[in-house]
Parts: C-alpha cells; structure tokens; sequence
C-alpha cells in the first residue's frame, strides 16, 4: 500500500473485539478511511470502532476482504481482488450506506452492516466460532450440528406497527441482498433504502432445512409458504426461549433484541 502512496499505520488483532478498540482508537487520532483486512467479522469490529453510540462516523472505514464469505463485496460493491481493494483505499470515494443497530435488554448496543439474525443462522455462527478452525469445513461441521440439535422456537416479532407470532426457525433482519457467504437471503434489500429487509423462516422442520438452505443461493426460499417478508426501520425479537443471535456472522447476546436502521451512518470507501 506505500506504494499506492498511502501514507498508514497497521495493527494486528489477535483476540474478538480488538479491532473495535483499535479503529475506535485509529479515529480518535484523525485516521480515515479506517481500513479492516480480513473478513466480513473484521468489518464488523471495524464499523464499530468508527460509529459512535449516536450512530454517527467518526471515520470512514474501508475493507480488503479476504474471508471465507466477503458478502461485503456483494452488498456495497467493495473489491473481491484484494490488490483491487487496496489500490480503491489509495483512489477510491467514499459512499454512503445504511447501517443497522441491535440493542439488548442489557443496555449493550452493536452495529451490522449486512445483517443480523436470531435462531438457526446465529445458533450455527456461535458453534463456529467455538469450533477448533477457521473457513469453509468447520463452518459446515458447524451447519450439520446444529441442523441436528434443531428446534423451532415460539416468538413474536414487532415489525414497526405489526405484530408476527409462531414457531420459527430464524429471523433475519438484512441491510443487504446477501450473507452467508452468497445465500441471497433478503433479495430485494437496498443499504441505501433507509429500512431493513426483515426474513423469517417459519417452522422448517430439520430435513425441510436441509432442504431449503440450497435455495437461498439464488433467492428462491421466497417461494415457500413458510417464508414471512416485510420491511421496516424498527423489528424487536422476543422469544419464548432465548435464542442465540448474530450480527454479519459474528454471535451476540440472546433474544430479547430490537434492531433498528441508521439511515446514512456508514461510509465506506468503494
């Protein structure tokens, strides 16, 4: 990157939650964009550490993904060639995008950038990340556990003025068309829309979702019957039990949890 004539200074993470303090800090001293290099969970952190609690930047960030999933690449048109995504650093805008904000009963606030979820999905990103590796197999060691340990969960789901009950397999509320590493779970979302793309998969049984994952791929789980769509700018997730959640892959705490929209709060260099 000196090359590019970036004039920049670099620190590793080595434990979760380090890259928030180290981009919170990188702003703090004046340093934009703030640059994430690894995954769509390093974004993450880094989004974090650039946004204060009032959901203003105070820094732009940018990524050089070079993950397993880079739904990053799909949803904001960031660079998948990592030499691509480094000269955009050097020579790229910064563009505008929405941002998503989870809050729990706790107090405890984080932000997503492509999209967060409660049940299945975010019970398989918690088993992953107490898996014994990274990337592509311990991720699907980690789907195949969890389809086994499968249980719908009775919930209600406030999405802006109404009211969802019943069995579900997951909720995903989606800033973007995909995550997941491709699956086009939201299809229709837009990160410059000022709303959020709420998915709720109903009361799959475990062979229906070993059946159904494929679909999402190409966005035709829509189809099904089972599927709820709605948009809104507020959707809050309680459940009968608690339920595991995530935000872009990384876990967070349990359910209950309200996810609101940041209209503009991101900016990302493209």
């Amino acid at each position: 990157m000196a090359r590019l004539g970036l004039d920049f200074e670099w620190a590793p993470t080595t434990a979760a939650g380090d890259g928030i303090a180290l981009a919170r800090d990188a702003a703090r001293r004046g340093f934009s964009p703030v640059v994430a290099v690894g995954g769509d969970g390093t974004l993450n952190e880094i989004v974090n550490g650039v946004t204060d609690d009032g959901g203003r930047a105070l820094a732009g960030a940018a990524a050089i993904l070079t993950g397993r999933g880079r739904d990053a690449c799909r949803n904001f048109g960031l660079a998948a060639d990592p030499l691509v995504a480094a000269a955009r650093v050097a020579q790229g805008a910064d563009v505008t995008f929405d941002l998503g904000m989870a809050e729990w009963s706790s107090g405890q606030r984080r932000y997503f950038a492509i999209a967060a979820g409660a049940g299945f999905d975010a019970a398989v990103a918690r088993r992953a990340a107490r898996s014994w590796g990274r990337g592509t197999v311990p991720y699907v060691l980690a789907i195949l556990a969890t389809l086994h340990a499968h249980r719908c969960v009775a919930v209600e789901i406030e999405v802006g003025a109404t009211r969802l009950s019943g069995p579900i397999a997951a909720a995903v509320v989606a800033n973007g068309a995909h995550y997941g590493g491709g699956m086009k779970i939201a299809p229709g979302a837009d990160p410059t829309d000022g709303e959020l793309d709420l998915v709720v998969l109903g009361g799959f049984s475990r062979l229906e979702l070993l059946r159904w994952l494929p679909t999402v791929y190409g966005g035709t789980h829509v189809r099904s019957a089972k599927v709820t769509l709605a948009r809104a700018r507020r959707v809050r997730i309680v459940s009968a039990s608690p339920l595991p959640t995530h935000l872009d892959g990384e876990p967070g705490a349990d359910t209950p949890v309200t996810l609101t929209v940041c209209p503009r709060a991101l900016r990302l260099r493209v």
